[in-house]
C-alpha cells in the first residue's frame, strides 16, 4: 500500500516566525509531506507498529491504512464503573479474563468510572476494552505515551499476547521504540527512515 501524506497551511511572516526562519534557515513550516509504501497483502499477520518522532506522520499514516473510522477512540460513560463499561452486551468472564491479561488486575478499580482512575490504569483499560470488542481493523494511536515506561513496556506485552487471542490486526502508532521488545510486532514501519521491517524480535530491535 503506497501512501502520499500531504499536509498545508497558512506560512506566517510575524516578527517571530521570520526571526525563527532566519535562525534556523528554515523557509516555512506551512507544508508537510510523506510518502510510505507499506506491504500489508503479502504475509499474514495481527500486530503491526508505526514508530517514530512526535510529528513524523504517524497519526496521518494510520488514518491512511483504513480511513478514520478504524482510529480506535472509545468513549467512556460518567456514570458507570469500568466492569459496565467494557463490552456490556458481552460476557462478564471475557471482560474480567480481557482486564486481567493487560495487568489491570484489582478489583475495586473495576468498579470506578473510568475517568478517575490513573494514566497507567486509563492506559490498561483501553487495552482491556480495545481486546474484548476485538474487532476486525483497528489503529491505537499514541500507544503508551502517556504513561511511564516500566507501565508501557508490561502493558504492551500482555497487550500483544491477549491480542494474539483475537482474529482482528492492530496498528500501534507510537513515538517510544522500546516497546518493540515487548510487542513482538509482525511488521515495523520506521517514520525516522522510511524503512519497513518484518518479523522477529531481532529485525523489530534493529530500528532501536
Amino acid at each position: 500500500m503506497k501512501i502520499d501524506v500531504k499536509h498545508q497551511c497558512d506560512d506566517f511572516n510575524s516578527y517571530r516566525a521570520a526571526r525563527v526562519k532566519s535562525l534556523f534557515n528554515v523557509e516555512t513550516g506551512a507544508n508537510f509531506s510523506l510518502q510510505a509504501d507499506i506491504d500489508l497483502e503479502s504475509a499474514p499477520w495481527q500486530i503491526g507498529v508505526i514508530v517514530g518522532p512526535s510529528g513524523s506522520g504517524k497519526t496521518s499514516i494510520g488514518t491512511n491504512l483504513w480511513g478514520k473510522h478504524a482510529l480506535y477512540a472509545p468513549e467512556w460513560p460518567t456514570n458507570a464503573p469500568v466492569i459496565d463499561a467494557i463490552a456490556p452486551e458481552g460476557s462478564f468472564d471475557e471482560v474480567t479474563t480481557a482486564l486481567s491479561s493487560v495487568g489491570l488486575g484489582s478489583v475495586p478499580t473495576w468498579l470506578r468510572p473510568y475517568g478517575v482512575l490513573s494514566n497507567g490504569e486509563q492506559f490498561r483499560a483501553n487495552l482491556a476494552r480495545l481486546i474484548a470488542e476485538a474487532p476486525e481493523q483497528a489503529v491505537l494511536d499514541e500507544f503508551s505515551s502517556v504513561v511511564d515506561r516500566q507501565i508501557a513496556q508490561i502493558g504492551a506485552g500482555a497487550f500483544a499476547k491477549a491480542w494474539r487471542r483475537t482474529k482482528g490486526q492492530v496498528v500501534l502508532l507510537s513515538c517510544h521504540y522500546d516497546i518493540l521488545d515487548w510487542v513482538q510486532p509482525d511488521w515495523v514501519f520506521d517514520t525516522g527512515s522510511g524503512q519497513l521491517l518484518r518479523g522477529s524480535r531481532s529485525e523489530s530491535t534493529r530500528l532501536n
